[in-house]
């Protein structure tokens, strides 16, 4: 059973539409699937079982600078898209598979007025923590976790078309049976990422050692903080060690020191909070513990490539249109002719 919802909006007219974040506090596990033609992007979905709970679905956030807490598996298996991500840009075809990570700042772009089919696999946080330990290989985290660029690379086209096909399987039965769909994401996942981000040759498994249980669990304790303004002070106060330790232990598993961890942190809230315009940029960095705007705004830059008046520009810059092309069952006939393509 395949719902498809036009992920666009008219005055006066109601849309139905689902906040992925809102999505993943009842499911950790989801499969979207788009179709974008003519500046307009559909959203072929199946869940159902969800709908009585009002979620919202805001396509618009697609093609503007954003940053969600979930990871995302990002696969084109259709046309061309622009992948704006940490001030880089990447032009993606037929094939690609991106990871994006949570403290990644992204959008994706047309290309042209063609069409392009691609899905996304969402994952929430603690079904990551999860899937790492299960697959108890430090490579796999690190290269994810660490590179300075999301992981990004190229199918074949086979390849692609079967993955493509695994999802649209997630998806399907999100509709008819939520907790096998929750079985099947994570399956495709641990093969995804176990297929996908091993570091070629058994060198650099052996290598990375695994972080004990302890740091992992003061990472995640603060992954979850609210307020970040005295982090770093919090952060060695719940240790169980000395500072001096803790930073040598974030440099052996993680490449990072504390405050290179905990200013990401504030980085990827900075930029949620910079989605209200009411929000001053001084009061934003202030509030999240940075000693001066100068610093806050070196760190943003360094990390993302733009400003924060910038990527608080962006936000609002939809590149998807407004106006609405074609009918539900002629967006139902395209999905089926790329199926049998």
């Amino acid at each position: 059973m395949l719902y498809i919802c036009i992920m666009c909006s008219e005055e006066g007219v109601p849309t139905f539409t689902l906040q992925q974040d809102r999505f993943l506090a009842e499911t950790p596990t989801a499969v979207f699937l788009y179709l974008l033609q003519d500046g307009e992007i559909y959203a072929m979905n199946s869940f159902p079982h969800l709908q009585k709970l009002g979620f919202l679905l805001d396509a618009d956030e697609i093609g503007t600078f954003h940053s969600h807490e979930f990871t995302e598996v990002i696969l084109l298996v259709k046309g061309k898209l622009i992948h704006d991500i940490n001030g880089a840009r990447r032009s993606l075809e037929s094939g690609s598979l991106v990871f994006v990570r949570p403290y990644d700042l992204h959008r994706l772009l047309p290309v042209s007025a063609e069409r392009a089919v691609f899905a996304s696999l969402v994952l929430a946080a603690p079904v990551v923590r999860d899937l790492m330990s299960y697959l108890c290989t430090p490579a796999i985290a690190h290269r994810f976790n660490n590179a300075p660029e999301a992981p990004c690379l190229h199918l074949p086209p086979d390849t692609a078309r079967v993955l493509m096909l695994e999802m649209e399987r997630v998806s399907n039965e999100q509709a008819v049976a939520p907790q096998n769909s929750a079985l099947l994401a994570r399956v495709l996942a641990a093969r995804l990422f176990a297929g996908y981000l091993l570091p070629e040759g058994t060198g650099a498994v052996r290598d990375r050692p695994m972080p004990p249980r302890w740091l992992e669990r003061l990472r995640e304790q603060a992954e979850s903080w609210d307020s970040l303004a005295h982090a770093p002070n919090r952060l060695h106060a719940v240790c169980p060690c000395h500072p001096s330790h803790l930073c040598k232990c974030f440099r052996r598993y993680y490449d990072e020191t504390p405050t290179e961890f905990i200013n990401r942190l504030r980085l990827r809230q900075a930029v949620r909070r910079l989605k209200d315009p009411e929000a001053k940029v001084a009061a934003i960095a202030a509030e999240l513990g940075f000693d001066s705007l100068s610093h806050f705004h070196r760190l943003f830059k360094r990390r993302y490539g733009l400003t924060p008046a910038a990527c608080r520009g962006g936000q609002g810059l939809s590149l998807w249109g407004s106006s609405l092309v074609g009918d539900l069952h002629e967006s139902c006939h395209q999905r089926d002719q790329y199926r049998r393509s």
